[in-house]
């Protein structure tokens, strides 16, 4: 997904450079903001372990508890 993002980010800076095609002009901003949100939103998330990962299944890599489990321990019973 990260590529994939990345890839769309440099079409569409190609596609605001180049002068042969003005469809290609005209669609090259929504094709950079496409691929910025998309690195964006990709880049943010947290990343859980697998479930036979050593250590606890219910952490992140970095050690936080999953949002699956946060929104879990936040709701009252």
């Amino acid at each position: 997904m990260e590529a994939a993002a990345i890839g769309l980010i440099l079409f569409g800076i190609f596609a605001l450079c180049q002068g042969l095609s003005f469809g290609l002009y005209s669609h090259g901003f929504t094709f950079l903001v496409a691929g910025w949100i998309g690195l964006t939103l990709w880049s943010h998330r947290r990343p859980v372990r697998p479930r036979h990962a050593e250590g606890n299944p219910q952490t992140t890599i970095d050690g936080h508890p999953p949002i699956e489990v946060t929104i879990r321990l936040a709701k009252p019973d």
